[in-house]
């Protein structure tokens, strides 16, 4: 849920640049990409689905909850894409958003990296994805398409809209992450958010052959789902 100073800022048209109002919901979806990458790559080494998707799940609730009133809670570019469509932020401050989740992603993944022994580290690939043997692209693009469009979709109702926005939003996005990964973890990786899948990636490529294998399917998937909601919202 937004608070009025937020709401006048992304609801302003035409957006005009200012930086000490802007900064802070920047850095408030840095610092949300950061610990939610960090949480969900160290719940990894339980290798338990239910426990991974409540660590992403309920990590997601407590930051929507904490620092949702500040930058409206995305921490996901396929969700500031479909808030964006929705008309609910502005261009400018979207492609902000999406910079800073990139580089919190990266930054998460770096900790890990940090805080995990080698063999651990190398054990859950750094929470890095990787396709499902067997499986084509195209598929999982398919797969993650599909449950981001129920992620995007859950917060452009439960926490956009003005007709069915509610207190619950918080735990609606949270369960809808849960679900999502509960769902198809073991088969498309259930990234739902591009953050998420280049930071692991790229800080561990050094150490993890495949890294980067097919790693366009954790972009076009989730971006795919980012655009569907936003346009069937609009």
């Amino acid at each position: 849920m937004l608070n009025s100073e937020t709401e006048n800022l992304i609801n302003t048209r035409p957006f005009k640049w200012n930086c000490k109002r802007s900064m802070q919901p920047i850095l408030a979806e840095f610092i949300g990409v950061c610990l939610y990458v960090f949480i969900g790559c160290m719940a990894l080494q339980d290798n338990f689905v239910t426990v991974v998707a409540l660590a992403h799940g309920l990590t997601i609730t407590m930051l929507t909850i904490g620092l949702g009133a500040i930058s409206g809670g995305h921490f996901n570019p396929a969700v500031t894409l479909g808030v964006v469509l929705a008309g609910a932020v502005e261009p400018t401050l979207g492609f902000c958003y999406f910079i800073a989740q990139l580089l919190g992603g990266l930054l998460g993944a770096a900790l890990v990296r940090a805080v995990l022994p080698p063999n651990i580290y190398d054990n859950i690939k750094g929470g890095s994805h990787s396709l499902t043997s067997g499986l084509e692209p195209g598929w999982v693009i398919l797969g993650e398409a599909v449950l981001t469009t129920l992620l995007v979709s859950t917060f452009l109702l439960s926490a956009v809209n003005s007709k069915t926005k509610t207190n619950l939003a918080p735990l609606a996005i949270g369960f809808a992450v849960a679900v999502g990964i509960m769902s198809g973890v073991s088969t498309t990786g259930t990234s739902m958010n591009p953050a998420r899948a280049l930071g692991p990636a790229l800080v561990s490529s050094d150490v993890v052959s495949d890294s980067f294998d097919s790693h366009y399917v954790w972009w076009v998937g989730p971006l795919l789902g980012g655009l569907v909601s936003g346009l069937s919202y609009r």
